[in-house]
């Protein structure tokens, strides 16, 4: 492991996901269905610290605890720790079908605490996910730009990702240098800038070069536009296209795409935590070099190609985390 403190700060939960029988052949609507039910740890800052972990990084993960059923199962598993309840519906091939989180306990993280965790630990690196405050992101930006830590910034969902520009003080204190949305979260936060009469007034024009995505599908091509314009916020944008790999945007200078490491269909066990392992071993990667915001290209694309094989290796498990991730993802 690195001798260097890699803080993530965000959600942790007890997962608990249905499957559906393999003899189902109606609706599974308004009526029980045949399947079975397993619980096992999860949430969005949990799986990208696990990740982290996995691949090699010294993390340290913080979050609130829940004085409830589920706290206390998760407790058993991780000392100190216990979260919120993610309860996901997926079908036979394990795709999400629906999905109900109960994420209201993190409204109770303290700031003072865990501004008081960030001067104690001095991280050379901090990831926050979208499940926590506004507030609680203008407090973890502002007092990284203090310490000079760069931070990324892991969207979570379309309406969490929103939250990181309630504060104008959040992106005004530029120590979130990375970012890592889906096309829709990506396309949310640009609409959120455009509309908002503070951070408009800062936009430039910027010409979009599309000719660095010559052999990329339709998806990068229409994400370029909005991960250009994001950049301005946030100088590295990786924007996850899912099985269509994703598109690294570097503010004023590379763009570059990333086709999708190979897997056979019949080879995906769910999809609960993919796009969280392939966090968790990007920020192992960019915590590992010490200047991260000056990678070269090779080493750029190794980072992406291994963060894009932890995805792989979880979508081959059966949990959120696949206990395949191992250091040899740490270049």
């Amino acid at each position: 492991m690195s001798g260097k403190t890699l803080l993530v700060i965000g959600g942790i939960a007890l997962d608990i996901t249905a499957t559906v029988g393999k003899s189902l052949t109606s609706s599974i609507l308004h009526t029980s269905t045949p399947g079975h039910v397993k619980q096992s740890l999860g949430g969005v800052g949990r799986n990208v610290a696990e990740a982290a972990w996995r691949t090699g990084a010294n993390v340290k993960l913080v979050s609130v605890v829940g004085d409830d059923l589920a706290g206390k199962s998760l407790q058993q598993g991780l000392k100190s720790l216990s979260m919120v309840v993610y309860n996901a519906l997926h079908s036979q091939d394990g795709q999400l079908v629906a999905a109900v989180a109960d994420m209201n306990i993190f409204d109770q993280m303290d700031p003072l605490k865990v501004t008081a965790i960030i001067k104690c630990e001095k991280p050379s690196f901090v990831c926050f996910d979208g499940n926590i405050t506004s507030q609680m992101m203008k407090t973890i930006a502002t007092t990284c730009q203090a310490l000079a830590i760069p931070v990324l910034f892991e969207p979570t969902s379309v309406p969490k990702s929103l939250k990181f520009f309630e504060c104008a003080e959040t992106t005004m204190a530029q120590s979130v240098k990375y970012t890592s949305p889906n096309q829709f979260e990506l396309e949310a936060m640009c609409d959120a800038i455009a509309s908002s009469p503070i951070l408009s007034k800062t936009l430039r024009k910027i010409n979009t070069d599309s000719t660095q995505l010559k052999n990329a599908p339709k998806l990068a091509h229409l994400a370029l536009p909005n991960a250009v314009f994001l950049s301005q916020f946030i100088p590295n944008v990786i924007t996850k296209l899912g099985e269509e790999g994703c598109l690294y945007v570097e503010k004023d200078a590379r763009v570059e795409y990333f086709a999708p490491e190979f897997i056979q269909p019949d080879e995906i066990v769910n999809v609960t935590g993919a796009g969280d392992c392939f966090v968790g071993t990007l920020i192992a990667n960019l915590q590992k070099h010490a200047n991260a915001n000056m990678l070269n290209s090779d080493v750029l694309k190794l980072i992406i190609r291994n963060s894009q094989m932890a995805s792989i290796r979880t979508l081959k498990s059966s949990k959120a985390v696949g206990e395949s991730i191992s250091p040899d993802l740490l270049l």
